[in-house]
């Protein structure tokens, strides 16, 4: 994806100079300080809070009639009263203690809720009324809404798992509206990763290695497959250990028996899927050596003297299976059972070069059946115990994904957000593709991996109850879906997604106060400030069955100076967006698409009150614009799939056994992104 160069700074500097220049527009060409508005209104962070200010002035606006020989005080703190030619007048004044209030009581602003399985609804509550007159209508996302006579309403809304907004709509019989906006996220369980390993979601992680990534049956390099790799380790088998010059391997009838070198001709690895594991076939194969007949008296001197000679072993075999379970501790443990090391004696062959010496070799014989091949035997099975089981079980760990993911600092772009990817084994499932048991899955292997995202550093100030749990959309219990149907697949749960973005919120991803920035002289003190109340949450589970972005509540503070009259406004703005993990070169990327919908909540002083619909526009095209345009063109962020290099632990030089992960694709099914690929 192609990053813009613009900082999402630039864009709130753009979008302060544009709402603060049409200010200054209206303000030239409106001679009234009122007008129905259609904004919403401040309240504090973490309560339900009302549109506004709710206390009206103790008096009216103004009160002229005495001075004009009629007493016009209707005692309205919410009319201007005026007496013209003995006639008394009451203009409606509309400041934001005057016009519609929509206090809502639950749930408060950016709120977490837990719910009950099977009760997916939350009931709304709160009060409506108006200085400027009865209320005559309000809706809830839509809906009607029954006002109870003292102001109050009750009103149940069904809620999706994740992200949800309620947008409240009130009109007085004035013709005053208000607007409010507000999120929430709702699930049946919450969890609150903080410090690893907290609150882990059970299945956040998993890959599965079919056959062909176990062993295609072609080693030729680059690396592309385990048993690749393990073969290049297992030839480098050193089989002159068990030859030397020095000693004599028998003694008789005045020779002395050397064998004095070992050659290995090439080593095989095989690999197959296995129920509850992955059984391995090794092998040291064209085995050739030299003998060397020491005459050591004069009775073999006359028959010959020294004598040469040979031996052949067409192949050294062991096998076995690799166990693969998820211990008590959640590390992957590898468990090698059912060794068994075979030579086939017809594959044993040994010869003299020289006719006088063939007497020897029913005694080399006995020594090469009954030690050198058992040496290799125990040397071989000693070869997988101790490296090629342990480095096979290494190289599904390296698999876990475990690393630091890098948010984009929206505020600093020199500086990212860290958060750390933690995984650890939960199960595993290895089968060979045929019965038992009944429906085998196909031949490989899946692992499931416990996973959470955690904060490096804690910048946002908002406390809730964490990351809510996608619970099989509320219909059934969440597994983590694996199709097990490529060569390779990665499956990442929401829920880990969700722990990312809630540790990436954690650490400052919607939190950029923008201070001091340069209005161009008309403008001054020009401040904008952006807290996000809630983590951006990603579901699912809503009617389209799309995976999108619920970010809100968005709070936006603007204050500034124009032509020496102080403009201060706050917006509350929630966003849902289509969200698209795609297949990068290394990983997968998290990024933003098309915007499904933008509510947005504004209140001004009173004296700007007839411009908030504008600002409303001004700050979705700008503000919201510009936050989605950073984020859409970089991405949320990127997850990078790891190298798994062997080299060490097969004792091979660096790199010479390392497996790249290829990605083709990225699918989705049930809650869970898969990434499509190879070795």
């Amino acid at each position: 994806m192609t990053r813009r160069s613009a900082s999402l700074e630039d864009w709130m500097k753009s979008a302060a100079r544009h709402v603060a220049l049409f200010a200054l527009a209206c303000a030239c060409r409106n001679d009234s300080s009122h007008a129905d508005a259609d904004g919403g209104g401040s309240d504090s962070a973490t309560s339900g809070g009302t549109t506004g200010d709710t206390t009206p002035p103790s008096t009216d606006t103004a009160d002229t009639g005495s001075d004009a020989g009629c007493d016009c005080d209707d005692g309205d703190p919410c009319t201007t009263d005026a007496c013209e030619a003995g006639t008394c007048t009451h203009t409606p004044t509309v400041t934001n203690a005057c016009r519609p209030q929509i206090d809502v009581t639950f749930p408060p602003r950016a709120a977490t809720i837990a719910g009950a399985a099977g009760e997916q609804t939350v009931t709304v509550t709160g009060t409506v009324k108006s200085g400027l007159g009865a209320i005559t209508s309000l809706t809830l996302g839509g809906e009607p809404v029954t006002v109870a006579q003292d102001g109050s309403f009750s009103h149940e809304v069904d809620a999706l798992i994740g992200g949800n907004v309620l947008v409240f709509d009130t009109e007085d019989d004035a013709g005053n509206t208000r607007h409010r906006v507000q999120s929430f996220l709702w699930s049946t369980g919450f969890r609150k990763p903080m410090t690893p390993p907290d609150a882990p979601v059970p299945e956040g992680l998993g890959f599965w290695l079919d056959q062909q990534s176990l062993d295609d049956g072609d080693h030729s390099l680059p690396v592309d497959d385990l048993a690749t790799a393990l073969e290049l380790a297992l030839g480098t088998f050193d089989t002159n250990q068990f030859a030397s010059a020095e000693t004599p391997i028998a003694s008789q009838v005045g020779y002395d028996v050397y064998l004095t070198s070992l050659d290995l001709g090439s080593a095989s690895v095989g690999l197959q899927g296995a129920d509850g594991g992955i059984a391995l076939d090794a092998r040291l194969q064209n085995i050739t050596g030299d003998l060397l007949f020491d005459c050591t008296n004069f009775g073999c001197e006359l028959a010959g003297g020294d004598g040469t000679g040979g031996l052949s072993v067409a192949a050294v075999q062991v096998t076995g299976t690799l166990m693969l379970t998820a211990d008590g501790d959640h590390q992957l443990a590898a468990t090698l059972v059912d060794v068994n090391a075979i030579v086939d004696p017809d594959d044993v062959e040994i010869w003299s070069d020289n006719g006088w010496t063939d007497f020897l070799l029913s005694i080399v014989e006995v020594f090469i059946h009954d030690q050198l091949v058992a040496d290799l035997e125990g040397a071989l099975e000693q070869q997988v115990q101790s490296t090629l089981g342990p480095a096979l079980a290494d190289g599904l760990a390296a698999l876990t994904l475990a690393t630091t993911f890098e948010f984009p600092n929206l505020g600093n772009a020199r500086k990212s957000i860290p958060v750390d990817l933690a995984a650890d084994f939960a199960s595993t499932s290895f089968h060979d593709g045929t019965a038992p048991p009944a429906d085998s899955p196909p031949r490989g292997g899946a692992v499931i991996l416990r996973a959470g995202g955690y904060p490096s550093l804690v910048v946002s100030e908002y406390d809730n109850l964490g990351v809510p749990d996608r619970a099989g959309c509320n219909v059934a219990p969440q597994t983590l879906t694996i199709p097990r149907m490529a060569p390779l697949e990665i499956a990442l749960a929401d829920d880990t997604l969700n722990q990312l973005l809630f540790a990436g919120w954690r650490g400052g991803l919607l939190e950029f106060p923008l201070g001091g920035i340069d209005g161009g002289g008309l403008i001054e003190d020009l401040q904008v400030d952006v807290s996000g109340m809630l983590a951006p949450t990603v579901s699912d589970c809503g009617p389209s069955k799309q995976l999108l972005a619920t970010i809100g509540d968005i709070a936006i503070d603007a204050t500034f100076t124009i032509a020496g009259t102080a403009v201060e406004f706050q917006a509350y703005t929630t966003l849902v967006v289509n969200v698209e993990l795609s297949a990068s070169d290394n990983g997968i990327v998290l990024g933003l698409t098309e915007v499904e919908r933008v509510e947005t909540e504004l209140t001004t002083d009173d004296a700007n009150i007839a411009m908030e619909s504008n600002y409303v526009e001004l700050l979705e095209a700008q503000l919201v614009d510009g936050l989605l345009g950073q984020l859409g063109t970089t991405g949320f962020g990127a997850i990078s799939l790891p190298m798994i290099d062997l080299s060490a632990m097969l004792g091979l030089p660096a790199g010479t056994a390392v497996l790249t992960i290829h990605t083709d694709s990225v699918a989705r099914t049930d809650g869970t992104s898969v990434i499509v690929g190879s070795f």
